[in-house]
């Protein structure tokens, strides 16, 4: 059993590629040896900022003899007629180094039996690892020299390590050898390794942590430890994992920033300390401290210098924040949005402000559909100050501050708590207040309306302008606050608003997404609720209440007699029908267990009880069958063919208020 180590030595690797590189490791190396049939016990990505590669452990020596039959011609083409082998016969086995003695007959064609025997492992790891490396692809890779080669960065070393000895290869015109380096700031000249375990002891003594996960334990150890000292970090995962990204060796150093800061509110402080100098916030017994956590990419800090340029730095961005926040103060929340006239939306939807008056009046909709008037003050407040904050000068400095600051400015201007953060949470898929909810669902069935009107139709992994998602967020506000809303008579305003038609597709756009949405359950069952995609609510208790019968005996004769309904009646377009014409007693049996569930059926349906409307359905499954067994639909006299169809689409249509069941597969079969 053996080992190999492999890494290559790079330039200072962009962050967004790291996960790219992990990614495509993780599945090239252990596929591409499977099947070239290298077997091997353990695999493992590590991956720095100049360095990334991978070790396989429990190599087995040689690959396994493959034994496999290969087919040559007819027997009719191999033989003549006094059965002596042709020249197509002793072609196809000379240039398969075979003999007659190897032929066997199945189905009257002449097969071959070959061994390949087993081939080094070494060997194959020769061939297949350059093929590996030149494969990678990354979002923005480099040329250098004359354009010959391109990667994510320009590579300087290739180790390449086979039990203990140089694996020889070449990439990029690199040739491989046992040799690495170590932290630049340490040791910055190349130092020999013979095994992976040398590999990491070796780097550990010169200040590098090959492996990301034990950077990420390795930081959050450092922070943990500072917390023993009786204060509280925001250990905000993110950040934790940007600065394991960025450093070999991440040393904590501690900083603090000038008090009078402190009257800035919170989430301007941790922002400007977090988003723009990838550091941590401290806290004492919940309030935030002027102390702030930063990682360096070395030992140590000499002379504190990496500390006062971090304190330097963070004090020069706080006091650009402290000024453009006490700008915005001066005047009122709504006044900014005067300046959403000047600002572009998109280029064929009008400005943020038309998109303001475009978003209350979809909250008015929504409100009536919901019968919210009581909340009615609140939630068109909140969708009248939703962007405002956009036109401030903290959100044009720190974008990622979009709506909290709506949030803080509207609660110093007086505004009701709900209004505040409903301002908030509209960005928010799942948002706590009523006024978030309402105005989140109506800014994103502008946006997503608004897209399509102009062509903006996301295509395969293409979708700039995430409609996916916010599609996704108006289906789960909605199945969390258990909202009865009919979209498509708001999809129709947000239409009216833009003075266009209905886009073609738009609403294949979104049933397409409630089916996904509900592939939580069970896919087919998502596929038969996916028509009732503008209730969506409906939609998912249907599916909930098909969950828990189905597989039921009960449920799958239904199932069956439903599919008998529904076939025979879907191209019937009439359900009209005259009870009095009815001559056997199945159908009129039928009829009466019809009338009598029907409006028990519809009555849990209003109070949206499906699970009760369901099993109550199933009630008629007995007279289904009967009826089927003895009543023949398509008679040749019309009148009574039309009235019984007509009598079968009444009651598919009372099926079809949970969606169209003939999509649920069955265990049975009619």
């Amino acid at each position: 059993m053996s080992e190999f180590l492999f890494e290559i030595g790079v330039e200072e690797l962009p962050t967004t590629e790291v996960p790219v590189i992990i990614q495509q490791l993780s599945e090239k190396v252990p596929d591409t040896l499977k099947n070239e049939g290298v077997q091997f016990e353990k695999f493992e990505v590590f991956v720095a900022p100049r360095r990334f590669g991978f070790v396989l452990d429990g190599l087995s020596d040689t690959t396994p003899d493959r034994v496999f039959e290969k087919k040559g011609p007819a027997v009719n083409v191999a033989y003549d007629k006094d059965g002596q082998p042709t020249k197509a016969l002793l072609g196809f086995l000379k240039s398969n180094g075979s003999t007659l003695e190897d032929v066997k007959i199945v189905e009257n064609y002449v097969y071959i039996t070959k061994i390949q025997k087993g081939i080094k492992t070494e060997d194959v790891l020769k061939k297949v690892v350059p093929q590996i490396i030149y494969g990678l692809k990354f979002r923005k890779p480099m040329k250098w020299g004359d354009g010959k080669y391109e990667f994510v960065r320009i590579p300087h070393h290739v180790l390449a390590v086979y039990d203990g000895r140089i694996l020889d290869m070449e990439i990029f015109g690199l040739k491989s050898s046992n040799k690495t380096v170590g932290h630049r700031f340490v040791k910055d000249d190349y130092f020999e390794v013979n095994s992976y375990r040398d590999y990491l002891e070796k780097m550990n003594s010169y200040y590098v942590i090959p492996q990301i996960e034990k950077r990420r334990e390795f930081i959050l150890k450092q922070l943990e430890e500072f917390e023993k000292l009786g204060f509280e970090v925001d250990k905000d995962e993110s950040l934790i994992e940007e600065v394991a990204i960025l450093t070999e060796y991440p040393k904590m150093i501690q900083g603090e920033f000038l008090e009078k800061y402190l009257e800035l509110p919170e989430e301007l402080i941790r922002t400007t300390i977090k988003h723009h100098q990838r550091s941590f916030t401290v806290k004492k017994n919940g309030k935030i401290t002027n102390l702030f956590l930063a990682f360096i990419d070395m030992p140590e800090d000499v002379k504190g210098n990496a500390r006062k340029g971090y304190e330097r730095v963070i004090n020069a961005r706080l006091e650009d924040a402290r000024y453009y926040y006490d700008k915005d103060i001066r005047v009122p929340l709504e006044s900014f949005n005067e300046k959403l006239k000047e600002m572009v939306f998109q280029k064929e939807l009008g400005t943020l402000y038309d998109k303001v008056q475009r978003i209350e009046k979809l909250s008015q909709q929504i409100i009536e559909i919901l019968g919210l008037e009581k909340k009615s003050g609140t939630i068109l407040r909140t969708a009248r100050l939703c962007k405002a904050d956009i036109g401030s000068h903290v959100v044009y400095e720190f974008p990622e501050l979009q709506g909290i600051m709506g949030r803080i400015y509207a609660i110093k201007d007086g505004e009701p708590k709900d209004v505040a953060w409903g301002i908030e949470e509209h960005y928010s898929n799942n948002p706590t207040t009523i006024e978030g909810a309402v105005v989140g669902i109506a800014d994103r069935i502008d946006t997503v309306v608004g897209n399509f009107v102009i062509g903006n139709i996301p295509s395969g992994s293409k979708d700039p302008y995430g409609l996916r998602s916010k599609v996704d967020d108006i289906y789960s506000i909605v199945e969390k606050f258990s909202w009865d809303l009919d979209l498509k008579p708001i999809i129709f305003a947000a239409c009216e608003e833009l003075n266009k038609e209905l886009p073609t597709g738009l609403f294949d756009f979104f049933e397409n997404r409630f089916e996904l949405y509900n592939t939580r359950l069970r896919y087919d069952i998502a596929r038969a609720v996916r028509e009732l995609w503008n209730k969506p609510l409906r939609g998912i208790l249907s599916a909930q209440a098909i969950m828990e019968l189905v597989g039921t005996d009960e449920f799958e004769h239904l199932l069956v007699g439903f599919e008998r309904v529904h076939n025979i009646s879907k191209k019937h377009e009439s359900d009209y029908f005259d009870s009095a014409k009815f001559v056997q007693n199945e159908e009129k049996e039928l009829f009466e267990k019809y009338l009598e569930i029907k409006p028990v059926v519809l009555d849990y349906i209003k109070h949206l009880n499906y699970k009760d409307a369901l099993r109550k359905i199933t009630e008629l499954r007995p007279f289904i069958d009967r009826y089927f067994d003895k009543v023949f639909v398509m008679v040749e006299e019309e009148d009574i063919r039309l009235n019984r169809l007509g009598f079968l689409k009444t009651i598919d249509e009372l099926f079809s208020e949970f969606g169209d069941l003939t999509l649920i597969e069955k265990k049975l079969r009619a």
